[in-house]
């Protein structure tokens, strides 16, 4: 029974061993063939921006993948940031942007700190943009 046991228990541990193996190839072979996004920066700074005033901002970014890249939505922290993308596919080694304007409106003064949610086929999906800005009185 001891015989029979051992060799069942050494029989998992290889199946196991195998299963590890393949999955690690796996992993290897699917983040080879992939989309991957760099910005060029991801944080900005506005500075003093009187109340009122609408300002834009551009990040760039750059497929540094083997895949195309597509920008599949870029959502923003608040209503008071409107985002525009580049909605092309983007070829490994080719630039995109995606362009921000921030209306303070509505805002109050003082400091301001924003977050822009950019998902795509990349691993991970999603990467955060932000932005700051220091609204004052004219």
């Amino acid at each position: 029974m001891k015989k029979i046991i051992c060799a069942v228990f050494a029989f998992l541990t290889i199946c196991a061993g195998c299963n590890n193996s393949n999955s690690n190839k796996e992993e290897a072979k699917s983040t080879d063939t992939v989309a991957a996004i760099t910005f060029d920066s991801k944080n900005y700074q506005f500075g003093e921006i009187v109340k009122g005033e609408i300002v834009e901002h551009t990040y760039t970014f750059t497929n540094t993948g083997t895949i195309d890249l597509q920008i599949q939505e870029v959502d923003p922290s608040c209503g008071c940031t409107t985002p525009e993308w580049t909605q092309e596919p983007i070829k490994p080694g080719q630039k995109g942007k995606i362009r921000v304007k921030f209306d303070t409106q509505h805002q109050s003064y003082g400091n301001k700190q924003k977050q822009v949610s950019v998902y795509s086929n990349t691993i991970p999906s999603r990467n955060i943009l932000q932005f700051s800005a220091v609204v004052v009185e004219k």
